[in-house]
């Protein structure tokens, strides 16, 4: 019986070493993309914010403005490089 027995559970061995050996490793996170399919603009640093105003009110309100259209060119680069990475257009 155990002649029998003995050829079955090899085989049962050899195919299961073979399915681990054959199967994808697991995936061990987000997986980068690639720099080419992301729009340039995506790729650059938002804009530096400009040294501080002096002490008049006209000065930090125009400063205050500017900081505004700042962040305005940041947040249209940030949502380029969310659209990319999720694929859309």
């Amino acid at each position: 019986m155990h002649s029998r027995l003995r050829p079955l559970l090899a085989l049962a061995a050899a195919l299961m070493m073979t399915a681990c050996a054959s199967s994808a490793p697991p995936g061990t996170g987000l997986l980068r993309p690639q720099a080419a399919y992301l729009p340039a603009a995506a790729l650059q640093l938002c804009p530096a914010p400009p040294p501080a105003p002096g002490p008049e009110v006209d000065d930090v309100a125009a400063a205050l403005m500017d900081m505004y259209g700042l962040y305005g060119q940041c947040a249209a680069l940030h949502a380029d490089l969310v659209r990319a990475l999720e694929g859309r257009p």
